[in-house]
């Protein structure tokens, strides 16, 4: 962990102005400073910075924070790397605290993986009985090079890595953790990964957190690949396969290939395309969507030409729309994989390819269409239907509206019939949770709430009065809730209380967006007597509302002739008309 201290030191000495001025060019206007937002685009500026208050707010996208956000969102990194950014530019050493027991067996488990990895690479480099791993990657196009790049490596059979991590010192509880050993009641401990060659799964940060191993020889009753299992350093859905080695390239290309397996990206990145990353042979999750938006909105799926494949395109389609992804679909030659594709045909058919893809609609009814006879009035409703969720997911109500004008002359359907079936479905289906939330966050805040939490902002001791006589629940707006849950928590304690410091510890993006845009705003005057009334205005509402929900349990426990429990609510309501009174 980094100590707090040193973060506000951090943020002390680095100028938000010159930062910024540093990646884009900044011009004075009164005592702030003005540019064209660098995380979208517009032709008018609205990129506000605060050299007084050291933050920075777009009032175009509403994007805000401080020095440590900027750096997240410019250099797509995460809190902690912005603040060994930043205390890099300044030259100074970061001082790391003394870790919790399961920081320190993480620490250990990278240890163990990565030397788990240098014993597989190793062994396939030095070992002779090996040399025919080495003949049969050269048949698929992987070189010396690609393999040293990969750390490409083949686990040898007669639990040999056992024997040599046991020689280092480590536990087998430990290894049995990091997924390299396992246990049975017959064979005692042995070498998970036995024959097989190895494939280190690697985080964006660079550092080895599990494996992917491939038997040479492809036979019936043995799969084909094993997997790390799930532990502490390895998720399989948070992790896509290559992305430490191509996300330059996938930032420079503004565009990123996603394949299925392993070899599937290895090779065509061996060819020289580089902005590829494999979904480790799963369809695609949210949190390998949200790890591919920090570089890209532009993605290429490229699956297997078979049914598998074809599924797995169809389920992420709604996912990435529903994150406001642009979407492409490459169909491949029947039987082939990226793999087999590039060694069978070269590198230059699977880049035509590339340019040949489709967007999501022309892929999604081409399947459908080989699916049901949309001759018919039974498949053209089922076209329908299933084209109208995927088309729903979209964030853009624009673009919404121009895929249902394709769908209408794809069907020969008028629109007004297919806008009509869109509503019919969302009313029989209800709006999703996502929706509300989004819906909900579009409402506008109230003003009390939002006085508050500027309070809570510009003065420590606004925020321990708020702390004694309100709750977090008292804010009913997701955002000031979530806002007061950050203000009001007892860590949150600096020498000075400032929107700096405050800035030097909220991770959550949102949060840190609305504070930046209360700050420069100070579109309310605050004074005590707003403070007190705002305050009483939520703590009256909070009782007013319990209020009414002991009348109704009153109510039940009257019918039921419940005497101890109508005792018990009296005794409650009587405590709540104390309060009041106080």
């Amino acid at each position: 962990m980094i100590p707090q201290r040193f973060i506000e030191e951090v943020q002390a000495r680095t100028d938000i102005a010159d930062l910024i001025a540093s990646y884009i060019p900044l011009k004075k206007t009164g005592r702030n400073f003005k540019a064209l937002c660098p995380f979208h685009n517009e032709k008018t500026a609205s990129f506000i910075v605060s050299q007084q208050k050291q933050i920075f707010h777009c009032f175009g996208c509403g994007e805000g924070g401080g020095v440590i956000q900027f750096l997240m969102l410019l250099e797509k990194v995460s809190f902690v790397e912005a603040i060994e950014i930043l205390a890099h530019r300044l030259g100074l050493q970061i001082p790391y605290q003394r870790s919790s027991p399961q920081e320190r067996t993480k620490t250990l488990l990278y240890e163990i993986v990565n030397e788990a990895s240098q014993f597989f690479f190793e062994n396939l480099i030095h070992n002779a009985r090996a040399q025919a791993v080495i003949q049969w990657l050269h048949t698929r196009g992987i070189t010396h090079q690609v393999i040293h790049q990969f750390k490409i490596g083949y686990s040898p059979y007669d639990n040999l890595l056992l024997a040599h991590m046991r020689k280092k010192g480590y536990s087998l509880e430990l290894l049995e953790k990091a997924s390299l050993v396992t246990f049975n009641k017959e064979a005692g401990y042995r070498d998970l990964f036995r024959g097989r060659i190895m494939l280190p799964i690697i985080d964006i940060k660079g550092r080895v957190i599990g494996f992917g191993a491939r038997i040479v020889k492809d036979k019936e009753n043995i799969p084909k690949y094993i997997n790390s299992l799930e532990n502490p350093l390895y998720a399989k859905r948070e992790q896509l396969y290559g992305l430490h080695i191509s996300k330059e390239e996938i930032i420079k290309k503004d565009s990123v290939i996603v394949v299925e397996g392993y070899f599937d990206m290895i090779v065509p990145y061996s060819q020289g395309i580089h902005n590829i990353v494999a979904s480790l042979g799963t369809a695609l999750t949210q949190e390998q969507i949200r790890s591919l938006k920090r570089y890209t909105r532009n993605v290429i799926l490229v699956y297997d030409a078979d049914k598998a494949g074809e599924f797995a395109s169809l389920r992420a389609l709604d996912l990435l729309l529903e994150n406001d992804l642009n979407i492409r679909i490459v169909k491949l030659p029947s039987g082939h994989d990226p793999d087999s594709l590039v060694r069978a045909e070269g590198k230059e058919r699977f880049m035509a390819l590339l340019s040949q893809a489709v967007d999501f609609f022309d892929y999604k009814i081409e399947v459908l269409r080989s699916i049901y006879d949309v001759g018919s009035i039974e498949g053209k409703t089922k076209v329908a239907h299933e084209m109208l969720l995927t088309i729903d997911k979209m964030v853009s109500e624009v673009a919404k509206f121009e895929y249902l004008k394709r769908l209408a002359s794809a069907l020969n359907v008028k629109e007004e019939v297919l806008l009509l079936e869109l509503r019919k479905s969302k009313s029989s289906t209800g709006i999703t949770l996502k929706e509300q939330r989004h819906n909900v966050l579009k409402e506008p805040i109230p003003i009390t709430e939002k006085v508050l939490i500027q309070f809570m902002i510009q003065n420590k001791k606004a925020r321990d009065i708020i702390n004694k006589n309100l709750k977090e629940e008292d804010f009913l707006h997701p955002l000031t809730r979530k806002t007061a849950s950050w203000l009001l928590r007892d860590t949150v304690e600096f020498p000075q209380w400032s929107v700096t410091a405050l800035l030097g510890i909220i991770e959550d993006r949102e949060v840190s967006r609305f504070i930046s845009q209360l700050s420069i705003e100070e579109s309310i005057p605050l004074n005590k007597e707003l403070f007190k009334e705002c305050i009483v205005k939520l703590r009256s509402r909070r009782i007013t509302a319990f209020k009414a929900q002991l009348k109704k349990e009153l109510k039940d426990a009257e019918a039921q002739d419940n005497r101890k429990k109508i005792k018990e609510l009296m005794l409650r309501y009587k405590e709540i008309n104390s309060e009041i009174r106080r």
